[in-house]
């Protein structure tokens, strides 16, 4: 009993650690590093030149990125795009969990729910400024 009290303890710790450190980074900066982690993961995988080792580090990148947006999402209570954020880190963690099995068809089912969480929340969250940036739209 004692060690999964201290397990749920270090959970907590992390996850409100995760949320301060969201919470004091800029949403621009975590886009910035998700689109071309998510872009060289797929050109990777279709093209089967990353390893199944990059493909592994490459989603994790994307679910810890993904945690992120999801509180800061949260923090903004913009709950459909911490949905989507949520929905995102899933399938992430799906396709390194595929690449672990050297699941080829898994790995890229993993990867178009995450395309698809990315696409519907910048159409709901999105907004193209005149100089061709983005920014948060207001609720």
């Amino acid at each position: 009993m004692r060690k999964v009290s201290i397990i749920i303890a270090v959970c907590m710790v992390v996850a409100v650690s995760l949320t301060l450190f969201s919470q004091g980074r800029d949403l621009d900066p975590v886009m910035k590093e998700i689109q071309p982690t998510s872009a060289g993961l797929t050109a990777g995988m279709r093209g089967a030149t990353m390893p199944a080792s990059e493909v592994i580090k490459e989603a994790e990148k994307l679910q810890k990125l993904f945690t992120e947006v999801n509180a800061f999402m949260k923090g903004k209570n913009l709950e459909k795009g911490a949905g989507w954020a949520s929905e995102a880190a899933t399938a992430a963690s799906d396709l390194a969990k595929a690449a672990k099995a050297n699941d080829y068809d898994s790995m890229m089912s993993a990867q178009k729910v995450i395309a698809k969480s990315c696409g519907t929340c910048h159409a709901v969250h999105r907004e193209q400024l005149p100089d061709k940036t983005f920014k948060l739209k207001a609720p």
